[in-house]
Protein backbone atom coordinates (compact mmCIF):
# COMPACT_ATOMS: atom_id res chain seq x y z
CA UNK A 1 0.00 0.00 0.00
CA UNK A 2 1.53 2.91 -1.26
CA UNK A 3 0.39 6.73 -0.17
CA UNK A 4 -0.25 9.17 -2.82
CA UNK A 5 1.18 12.79 -2.52
CA UNK A 6 -1.66 14.44 -1.90
CA UNK A 7 -4.11 12.42 -1.58
CA UNK A 8 -6.31 13.05 1.74
CA UNK A 9 -7.82 10.19 4.12
CA UNK A 10 -11.17 9.92 3.87
CA UNK A 11 -13.09 10.95 6.72
CA UNK A 12 -15.27 8.06 8.42
CA UNK A 13 -18.55 8.83 8.51
CA UNK A 14 -20.22 9.12 12.20
CA UNK A 15 -21.68 6.38 13.57
CA UNK A 16 -24.59 6.96 16.00
CA UNK A 17 -26.60 9.70 17.04
CA UNK A 18 -25.32 13.21 18.26
CA UNK A 19 -27.71 16.14 19.72
CA UNK A 20 -27.22 19.35 18.24
CA UNK A 21 -25.27 21.93 20.28
CA UNK A 22 -28.05 24.56 21.12
CA UNK A 23 -30.16 21.45 22.17
CA UNK A 24 -27.03 20.06 24.42
CA UNK A 25 -26.80 23.67 25.60
CA UNK A 26 -30.35 23.67 27.03
CA UNK A 27 -30.39 20.41 28.08
CA UNK A 28 -27.72 21.26 30.65
CA UNK A 29 -29.09 24.84 31.79
CA UNK A 30 -32.04 22.84 32.09
CA UNK A 31 -30.72 20.29 34.65
CA UNK A 32 -28.85 22.85 36.53
CA UNK A 33 -31.70 24.76 36.88
CA UNK A 34 -34.09 22.04 37.77
CA UNK A 35 -31.40 20.88 40.24
CA UNK A 36 -31.53 24.48 42.18
CA UNK A 37 -35.63 24.69 41.78
CA UNK A 38 -35.59 21.33 43.56
CA UNK A 39 -33.17 22.29 46.09
CA UNK A 40 -35.53 25.57 46.65
CA UNK A 41 -38.74 24.24 46.98
CA UNK A 42 -37.41 21.34 49.80
CA UNK A 43 -35.14 23.87 51.80
CA UNK A 44 -32.12 21.95 51.10
CA UNK A 45 -30.70 25.23 48.40
CA UNK A 46 -31.47 28.92 50.10
CA UNK A 47 -29.17 31.82 49.24
CA UNK A 48 -30.61 34.22 51.54
CA UNK A 49 -29.14 33.25 54.93
CA UNK A 50 -32.84 34.57 56.60
CA UNK A 51 -33.27 31.60 57.84
CA UNK A 52 -30.83 28.40 59.78
CA UNK A 53 -30.24 24.87 58.48
CA UNK A 54 -33.10 24.21 60.78
CA UNK A 55 -35.38 26.59 59.80
CA UNK A 56 -35.74 28.94 61.95
CA UNK A 57 -35.80 32.25 61.41
CA UNK A 58 -32.41 34.45 61.68
CA UNK A 59 -32.71 37.16 64.17
CA UNK A 60 -30.19 39.60 65.47
CA UNK A 61 -29.05 38.68 68.99
CA UNK A 62 -27.86 41.92 70.15
CA UNK A 63 -24.08 40.67 69.90
CA UNK A 64 -22.98 42.78 67.73
CA UNK A 65 -24.45 44.91 65.34
CA UNK A 66 -22.53 43.68 62.22
CA UNK A 67 -25.70 41.20 62.47
CA UNK A 68 -28.08 43.27 61.34
CA UNK A 69 -29.13 42.86 57.93
CA UNK A 70 -31.23 45.06 55.54
CA UNK A 71 -33.65 42.48 55.75
CA UNK A 72 -34.62 42.41 59.56
CA UNK A 73 -37.58 44.07 60.94
CA UNK A 74 -37.05 47.46 62.86
CA UNK A 75 -38.36 45.91 65.66
CA UNK A 76 -36.76 43.34 65.64
CA UNK A 77 -33.59 45.33 65.59
CA UNK A 78 -34.76 47.56 68.52
CA UNK A 79 -35.55 43.98 70.53
CA UNK A 80 -32.16 42.40 70.34
CA UNK A 81 -30.24 45.89 71.36
CA UNK A 82 -32.56 46.94 74.21
CA UNK A 83 -33.84 49.93 72.35
CA UNK A 84 -37.39 51.23 72.78
CA UNK A 85 -38.20 51.46 69.01
CA UNK A 86 -39.93 55.07 69.59
CA UNK A 87 -36.99 56.03 70.63
CA UNK A 88 -34.92 54.33 67.33
CA UNK A 89 -37.73 56.00 65.21
CA UNK A 90 -37.48 59.43 66.81
CA UNK A 91 -33.13 59.36 66.81
CA UNK A 92 -33.81 58.90 62.55
CA UNK A 93 -36.73 61.18 62.42
CA UNK A 94 -38.77 58.15 61.33
CA UNK A 95 -43.20 58.27 61.80
CA UNK A 96 -43.80 57.08 65.26
CA UNK A 97 -46.44 55.11 64.07
CA UNK A 98 -44.14 53.19 61.89
CA UNK A 99 -45.20 49.62 62.05
CA UNK A 100 -41.88 46.92 64.11
CA UNK A 101 -42.45 44.40 60.99
CA UNK A 102 -41.22 46.91 58.19
CA UNK A 103 -37.76 46.02 57.20
CA UNK A 104 -34.72 47.78 57.72
CA UNK A 105 -34.27 48.52 53.66
CA UNK A 106 -37.29 49.70 53.15
CA UNK A 107 -37.41 52.23 55.99
CA UNK A 108 -34.08 53.86 54.05
CA UNK A 109 -34.08 57.71 53.52
CA UNK A 110 -31.37 60.60 53.65
CA UNK A 111 -31.08 60.29 57.55
CA UNK A 112 -32.00 56.32 57.76
CA UNK A 113 -30.18 53.29 56.44
CA UNK A 114 -28.32 50.53 57.76
CA UNK A 115 -24.97 52.00 58.14
CA UNK A 116 -26.37 54.79 60.03
CA UNK A 117 -28.15 52.03 62.44
CA UNK A 118 -25.11 50.21 62.67
CA UNK A 119 -23.42 53.23 63.61
CA UNK A 120 -25.89 54.81 66.07
CA UNK A 121 -26.40 51.67 67.97
CA UNK A 122 -22.64 51.52 68.24
CA UNK A 123 -22.42 55.69 69.56
CA UNK A 124 -25.37 55.71 71.50
CA UNK A 125 -24.81 55.64 75.09
CA UNK A 126 -27.14 53.49 77.28
CA UNK A 127 -28.87 54.83 80.44
CA UNK A 128 -29.35 52.55 83.20
CA UNK A 129 -32.89 52.66 84.38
Amino acid sequence: MSAVAGAERPIPARKGRHLPLGIYGMLVVGVFAGVIGLGSVTGTFQTSGRTTSGGERVAPAGESVTEIKGWMSIGEVADAFGIPLPELLAAFELPADTDPATAVKDLESELFSVTALRDWIEGREVVAP
